[in-house]
């Protein structure tokens, strides 16, 4: 039993050292991975809001509120508060390019 105990914890304690996988990456990768799927690989919309050109995203939110929207996740939209802040800015950044005509 004890040994069974211990291997428990040393699993749970590896597991939790354990990211999403996306702690190293930033901009457009990590819109690719954690993005796209609802607003689309060029930010044209889908499930999640239209985001790229047209969307008017670089005109109505300044660089706070878009990194508020990614890391609070307003709606059916998820919160990326696991993102460290320099990957928040990199996805603000890349949001921006999207939206630019």
């Amino acid at each position: 039993m004890r040994c069974w105990l211990w291997w428990l914890v040393i699993s749970v304690t590896l597991l939790a050292g354990c990211g999403t996988g996306d702690e190293n990456l930033f901009g457009k990768e990590l819109y690719d991975r954690s993005c796209a799927a609802c607003h689309g690989v060029d930010g044209s919309g889908g499930i999640g809001n239209e985001i790229g050109a047209g969307s008017n995203t670089d005109l109505n939110l300044t660089d706070e509120q878009i990194a508020g929207v990614i890391t609070v996740g307003p709606g059916n939209m998820p919160g990326f508060s696991r993102l460290q802040p320099e990957q928040v800015d990199s996805l603000v950044e890349y949001v921006r390019s999207l939206a630019a005509p």
